[in-house]
């Protein structure tokens, strides 16, 4: 029954839509949803983005600067920090924490095998280097990076753009490599010939691609035990030999303590050159780690407010750093900037088509006013007439309402993979900008219901008259 009675409703009143006006309001509501719905999740990927670098901080890595020529530099070997030079860096204003890079101290040779498989297709060889950091500089953990002695192959992280130069530098011009993705890359074999004459060999594998730290890393608990077993011998530390109270003979390398006999081990004393006095067993100096003051690089965690102080002071102690993920901070204020001009766009043509919308609804009202008045003679109230004209309202803004979404959607990941990759978005758009949207368009068809409804209860008041 009721069905039929909006029926009656729908054939007696006039709702042939002004065709002009109301496609200015659909076009008008459809720009400017799309452009809100836009606006809302660049506004939020931005908050997002640089509330992860407030939990973290800024991180840049830190050198001193390589001078002069060749013969300089062949003759100076020192390039390395202090602990008075660390010190002061850490009392910077803007550093909340510091850490050391760690290197090998022994020759590292690796065979890349893109085919997946040992021995299957050309190996990629190279002379390379490893380096850790302590896990609290590291931007992704992988579960397989807790390293120990018996695991079966050694867990390697580079940079993002290794993998970039691979795909568009290396591949197209060898024909025997192939392009990779993340997942290819993860699934190759590495060899990893470490030691002089390449004496000990291991496997390795790419478990994570950096995006914050530019260097070949390794767990430290890999680097520590690798530095100890294969250290060159002028980059070990040497050791007195006691013999009861006396020293016994020269100073001896690390790699030489290694290779006395077990028993002998046991009982004999060793102690640093720089503390001869200070004897301890060979388990003691294992669990040290060899030439741990020569620190070559630090990574900072710096405040982004602090970046350009921070950045004022390096420069007059002399050292360089890189500087990408600092200058984030102008990317959020780029972000934030077209956020709003865009929302303000989105805004005032939502408001123009909101006026659009009420003028041609009002329209309708006014030509379907004959029917308005004998409709409520014959008893129908001013709610189920209101409802007619709200219904085709609404079905028309729902359309424009979720092709707005749909278009806001593929923008997003057009853009994420054209030119926002590498910043560890959401694909596609946030709840935040889901909730904004049906809050948007709860208030947006209350407008229209209620102007709807105030123009019929002004026709049903006339016709009462």
């Amino acid at each position: 029954m009721k069905s039929s009675r909006a029926k009656l409703l729908r054939l007696c009143l006039r709702t042939e839509s002004p065709a002009k006006a109301l496609f200015l309001a659909s076009l008008g509501c459809l720009l400017g949803s799309f452009l809100l719905i836009l606006s809302l999740q660049c506004y939020f990927d931005s908050n997002r983005l640089k509330g992860d670098n407030q939990k973290g901080g800024s991180f840049v890595t830190l050198n001193k600067k390589v001078k002069g020529g060749l013969l300089l530099n062949l003759s100076s070997t020192n390039k390395a920090f202090s602990n008075e030079e660390i010190d002061q860096i850490q009392k910077i204003s803007g550093v909340q924490d510091l850490g050391e890079f760690s290197r090998n101290h022994f020759p590292v040779t690796v065979h890349i095998w893109p085919a997946g498989r040992i021995g299957l297709g050309a190996a990629a060889r190279a002379d390379l280097f490893f380096e850790s950091v302590p896990n609290r500089f590291l931007d992704q953990i992988p579960e397989s990076w807790a390293w120990e002695q018996n695991h079966s192959y050694v867990p390697i992280m580079v940079p993002k753009f290794y993998l970039d130069l691979w795909n568009f530098g290396l591949a197209p011009s060898r024909d025997e490599y192939p392009a990779l993705s993340l997942e290819a890359a993860t699934s190759m074999p590495i060899e990893i010939f470490m030691g002089q004459n390449r004496s000990k060999r291991m496997i390795g594998r790419f478990v994570a691609f950096s995006k914050r730290i530019n260097s070949v890393l390794v767990p430290e608990k890999f680097l520590k035990w690798a530095n100890q077993d294969f250290a060159t011998e002028e980059n070990q530390d040497y050791f007195f030999v006691w013999n009861e109270d006396e020293i016994d003979g020269q100073p001896i390398s690390f790699s030489d303590l290694k290779k006395f006999p077990k028993e002998k081990l046991n009982r004999t004393f060793f102690s640093s050159l720089d503390e001869p006095a200070n004897k301890k067993k060979f388990n003691e100096l294992k669990t040290e780690q060899l030439r741990d003051s020569e620190v070559g690089r630090l990574i900072v965690r710096l405040k982004d407010t602090k970046a350009e102080q921070f950045f004022k002071k390096i420069t007059e102690m002399g050292y360089e750093t890189n500087r990408e993920m600092p200058q984030n901070g102008w990317i959020h204020r780029a972000a934030i900037f077209t956020a709003w001009i865009g929302g303000g766009l989105g805004g005032f043509l939502s408001l123009l088509s909101i006026g659009t919308f009420t003028s041609s609804f009002r329209l309708m009202i006014v030509q379907s006013a004959e029917s308005t008045k004998k409709l409520i003679h014959l008893g129908f109230s001013k709610s189920q007439i209101s409802k007619v004209f709200f219904v085709k309202f609404a079905q028309l803004f729902l359309s424009i309402w979720t092709l707005s979404l749909v278009f806001g959607y593929i923008t997003k990941v057009i853009l994420e993979k054209n030119f926002l990759t590498g910043l560890g978005m959401e694909t596609g758009l946030s709840w935040q900008t889901y909730l904004i949207a049906i809050i948007y368009a709860t208030a947006f068809t209350s407008i229209n219901y209620w102007v709807i409804d105030r123009a019929v209860s002004d026709f049903s008041e006339k016709s009462l008259d």
